[in-house]
């Protein structure tokens, strides 16, 4: 069982995605039109993510199916693309959590990478969450001005207006951007 089983995709599993079929140990299977559909991508981009080495799909009769080992790995590389994360990076990650890797000092060096790499996403979910809340507090100040301006006021008033409250509210000791 390879490392990249997220909980999320078991607690998911047979909700958004339907098998066509069972293998012999009575786990579900899928086409690769029926995986591609689920994941919204193309049945090139999951051959190509085969081709790269990314996904293992077994074969029946000279078909591609994909079971939950597959379906976990590519949420994974969905997710870690969607990061900004290349291929490169995520086969760096797959080699050592399919115990492909088994060399002493490459497992400390990929370790050692692992680790920056988890700063890295650290500070940006830090980010992400400063930025989600100052927007939403943007947008909650706009909506506001909105509801109390008059729909026919001039473009330059609503301006004012609305830079009046967003100075109000943004004091020095409130900023926007920051903790």
């Amino acid at each position: 069982m390879p490392f990249f089983i997220d909980v999320n995709v078991n607690v998911m599993y047979g909700v958004g995605m339907s098998a066509s079929a069972h293998n012999g140990s009575g786990e579900s299977i899928w086409s690769i039109r029926e995986f591609s559909d689920y994941f919204e991508i193309t049945p090139r981009a999951v051959r190509f993510y085969e081709d790269k080495g990314l996904i293992s799909p077994d074969r029946e009769s000279g078909t591609r199916v994909f079971g939950p080992i597959e379906r976990a790995k590519m949420t994974n590389i969905l997710r870690a693309k969607r990061l900004g994360f290349t291929l490169d990076d995520i086969k760096t990650v797959m080699d050592v959590a399919d115990g492909h890797v088994t060399d002493r000092a490459e497992l400390i060096q990929r370790k050692n990478n692992f680790e920056k790499v988890i700063q890295s996403l650290n500070r940006r979910k830090t980010d992400i969450d400063v930025l989600t809340r100052d927007m939403g507090e943007l947008c909650r100040i706009m909506s506001e001005q909105l509801e109390n301006t008059d729909e026919n006021a001039e473009a330059i008033q609503l301006a004012q207006d609305y830079e009046r409250a967003f100075a109000e509210h943004f004091s020095s000791d409130n900023q926007l951007i920051g903790n």
